[in-house]
């Protein structure tokens, strides 16, 4: 490896967590927050380029998209790990043998993906109640973002292999290319092009396509021991693959699962009405920004807790956690000023609307969301920190609890109540799992000592 790539890799088996954490963690939340700025700008394109319509037609399918970004994004993270216990080890052939089979792994659970989820798209728009006049818009946006997938497996596989080895770094400026080329393209396929809204999701299968296809070349030229013979496959146990299978596919499910709660309910926000999916879908990109700490310090303690298994330095694992949950509480002071001071200036800019029950509704859902994020936030990283030990069931059931509260908030609660109940639904699922992740941590506090 060059020089300057060997600059990129962390070990973080030795030195200051706090140090380590927020120097792996930074990469990541610049990346989270160009992927919520695309987001954000793609909304607000959307808004102003082809009105309120549009936004709903793309909102009204957005748990569903953001169901197959995470689980994809987990999926791959999940299968990291094992590579990155083998780092943290210093073992170059049990790498190569991972990188194989994490390679193999993702390649078939992406085909089996696409075609599952193709066949059924009528289905699940029908599920998703969506309305009748954003049906056609909705339908063509779905399926571009379906035929997708492959790519967007494969750009999230790049991501995460790179940074078990400690490189935050180079996922970030692949992401900032894919961000400024996703905006280009959205501006001009909805905009001089007429594509509508199906000019969105093109826009941004390409970008993910193209910055996937610069991320192989880039590995296979810069990481030369993260390459593998098919041959060496066969030299991995079928223990080692289940276990690598189940890793993956258990960070995988736990972001499905949270997501498929998301869609539940985005399903009971359809049925009351175009305003309440456009207001809806405003909040969440804006909340989506605020969520950003969780996603980067969560992976970073991940991969922190799993070089430091690998290395046999539990002891240091807790001190990553409290690192991380001091700097998410300083970010969560300064979005608790944003929203209450300046809330409703940035719902007006994204929706690019007048409309009252669009303004009045979105700023409502931020305003009792976030004064809960502390719960959420111990939650996150917590359950990120389990998964890095190889505690893979709790984490799992801490985000079945999440899908059976926004099951029950969907069916039986916002029929009722209406649009407050949307607003009640996560910070109640927060608290309830905040509580059940800190029974289980207890749990497994043994693992957290030195054998």
């Amino acid at each position: 490896m060059t020089t300057a790539h060997k600059s990129r890799v962390l070990d973080m088996t030795q030195g200051d967590p706090f140090r380590l954490v927020l120097q792996f963690s930074m990469p990541l939340f610049c990346s989270n927050l160009l992927q919520q700025f695309y987001n954000l700008t793609d909304t607000a394109l959307a808004g102003h380029l082809l009105g309120a319509a549009a936004l709903a037609q793309i909102g009204a399918t957005a748990a569903l998209y953001g169901l197959i970004m995470n689980f994809a994004f987990g999926m791959n993270n999940g299968l990291a790990l094992t590579v990155s216990r083998y780092f943290g080890a210093g073992d170059e052939n049990g790498m190569r043998r991972a990188v194989g089979w994490m390679v193999t792994l993702s390649v078939g659970i992406s085909l089996v993906l696409t075609a599952t989820s193709l066949l059924g798209r009528g289905a699940l728009l029908t599920l998703l109640q969506v309305p009748a006049e954003t049906w056609d818009g909705a339908a063509a946006y779905l399926t571009v973002i379906l035929l997708g997938i492959p790519l967007t497996m494969l750009y999230n596989m790049e991501a995460a292999l790179l940074r078990a080895v400690g490189n935050s770094i180079t996922p970030l400026l692949f992401l900032l290319f894919s961000t400024v080329l996703n905006i280009g393209l959205d501006a001009a396929f909805m905009g001089p092009l007429g594509l509508g809204v199906r000019g969105a999701a093109i826009a941004t299968v390409l970008a993910q396509g193209i910055s996937a296809l610069l991320g192989v070349w880039y590995i296979l030229r810069s990481y030369p021991e993260l390459r593998f013979r098919p041959a060496q496959l066969k030299e991995t146990t079928r223990h080692a693959v289940t276990h690598m299978f189940w890793a993956g596919l258990s960070m995988g499910l736990m972001s499905a699962i949270y997501n498929l709660g998301s869609v539940a309910l985005q399903s009971s926000i359809n049925a009351l009405g175009s305003a309440y999916i456009a207001a809806q879908t405003a909040a969440r990109r804006l909340a989506e920004l605020y969520f950003i700490p969780g996603g980067a310090l969560g992976i970073s303690v991940a991969t922190f807790s799993s070089q430091n298994l690998g290395a046999g330095k539990r002891s240091r694992i807790w001190q990553s956690v409290k690192a991380a949950l001091v700097i998410y509480f300083v970010w969560w002071v300064f979005i608790m000023a944003f929203t209450f001071l300046c809330g409703e200036a940035a719902i007006r800019g994204v929706t690019g609307s007048d409309d009252e029950i669009i303004i009045v509704n979105a700023l409502l859902y931020l305003k009792i969301s976030v004064p809960i994020i502390p719960p959420m936030a111990v939650l996150v990283i917590l359950r990120n920190m389990l998964q890095g030990i190889q505690h893979t069931i709790e984490p799992l059931l801490a985000s079945a609890l999440e899908l059976i509260g926004k099951v029950i908030f969907a069916v039986w609660l916002v029929p009722v109540c209406g649009y407050r109940a949307v607003c009640f639904c996560e910070p109640t699922t927060w608290v309830i799992c905040f509580v059940f992740i800190l029974f289980a941590t207890w749990r497994c506090r043994g693992d957290l000592r030195d054998a």
